[in-house]
Order: structure tokens, then sequence, then C-alpha cells
């Protein structure tokens, strides 16, 4: 029975990961925190991060594999984000085995906040071929990558509306080159809560089978369907999830 509920839960965040480029932490988080329970199986914001990023690197490693044709790839977004992320996910992981566990929902609740609100900022986007500043990347995706790394996330969920609204990068090139930084942020999040003892493998298992296998379909549903739904989608999850994780704290 757990072994299939945490593989639907897997499933359906990978899917989402594939559909609207980002690693899946930002549906996979509170599923993982208020589903198993309802099942009798203990959860806590430690465990339920550690899964998170265990689900998060190997979505974003198969849905980076399906984006590696991608016309819509860019190594100005792709190179100084994916450093200054990797970098800081190691810290911000590191962090959330040192911390209180209420420090996780509550840096939780915040980036989604902060996505919510930037999410519906709009703007005018650059040229597809755009060049961007690598400085500003780097700073930005360090940040993403501390408060992403202490709850297990890619940081895919802040990176999209920030790249739409302070880079105005064009979303479809936002969605291929977003999951490949997330894949690069998880390496960091995922093996340093696992060295921390973080990351419940038995769980795991499932997350990261359904992770192979439905990342890559989300991926192909994401280039037949138009942009402003996927947009759209991604607002209303971002919602959903911090409107929980409020109740909740509260």
């Amino acid at each position: 029975m757990a072994f299939l509920l945490f593989a639907v839960i897997g499933a359906l965040g990978a899917f989402l990961s594939g559909l609207i480029g980002i690693g899946g932490a930002i549906i996979m988080y509170p599923m993982l925190l208020f589903i198993p329970p309802l099942f009798n199986i203990d959860m806590s914001p430690t465990t339920a991060a550690g899964l998170t990023a265990a689900q998060v690197f190997f979505s974003t490693f198969s849905g980076s594999i399906s984006q590696r044709k991608n016309e819509n790839l860019n190594s100005s977004i792709i190179i100084p984000m994916s450093i200054g992320i990797l970098s800081g996910s190691i810290t911000g992981a590191y962090v959330a085995s040192v911390f209180d566990e209420s420090i996780i929902n509550i840096v939780y609740t915040f980036l989604a906040i902060v996505a919510v609100i930037l999410m519906f900022i709009k703007v005018n986007p650059n040229d597809t071929n755009a060049k961007y500043n690598k400085i500003a990347l780097f700073i930005v995706a360090a940040v993403i990558g501390i408060l992403s790394g202490i709850v297990g996330a890619g940081g895919a969920f802040l990176i999209v509306p920030i790249l739409l609204t302070f880079f105005k990068v064009p979303f479809r090139v936002v969605v291929a080159n977003s999951i490949i930084v997330a894949f690069v942020s998880s390496i960091g999040t995922f093996f340093t809560k696992f060295i921390t003892g973080s990351v419940d493998m038995e769980h795991a298992l499932p997350l990261i089978i359904a992770s192979l296998i439905f990342a890559p379909l989300g991926t192909k549903v994401s280039k037949q369907t138009n942009q402003t739904v996927l947009r759209y989608i991604l607002t209303a999850l971002i919602i959903i999830a911090a409107i929980k994780m409020i109740m909740d704290i509260i």
C-alpha cells in the first residue's frame, strides 16, 4: 500500500516537473507532508524534505535528458545559475540538518508566497536568443539554492517566476533551462541530505521509479501545450501549496 501511495505521489510530481520545467517540489513537499499521515504513515518535515530532495534529483535528471536537444537551451543562463545554485543548495541542505524542523515549513511557505507574487507580475519577454547578466544570475541562483536546499527543492518553482519577471526570459526558454539548473541544484541538496541521514530510502524508491518514468512524459506534453496555459498551471499549483502550508502553520 505504502509503495503504491508514494509511487502515485512521485508520478504526479514528476509529470508536473517535465510539464512546467520545475523539479516538482512545489507540490511534492506539501503532498508528502499531508497525504501519508492520512494512511497512518508518519511524516516529519525533515523526512518530507529528504524524500522531496530524492524525487527532485531523479525527476530533474530524467527531465534534463529529455530537454538535451531543445533549441531553447541557453548557456548564458545555465552556466552561471548552475554554479550559483549548486553551492547554495549544499549550504541550504546542511543548514536544514542543523535547524529546528519548523524552520523548513516557514522557509517553504515564504518561498511559495514570493513565487505567487512574482507570477502575477506581467512583463514583455526579451528575444529568445538574448544574453543575460551572468553575475546577477549567479547571485540570484546562489540565494535560491540556499533557501530551496533547506526544503529539499531544486528551486525551479522560484527560478521560473524570477527569470520571467526580472530577466524577462521567454516562457519556453525558462521551461527548457530551469529544469537543467534545478537538476544541478538537486545534486547538492540530495547528496547532502543523504549523507546527513535525511533520506528515507524505503519510501524514496517508489518516488524515484515514478520520476524516471513520468518526467519525460511531462516534457513531451509541455512541447505541445500553450505557454499561457503552462503559466496558469504553475501559478495555480504555487497558490494551492502556499495556502495549505499557511493554514498548517496557523
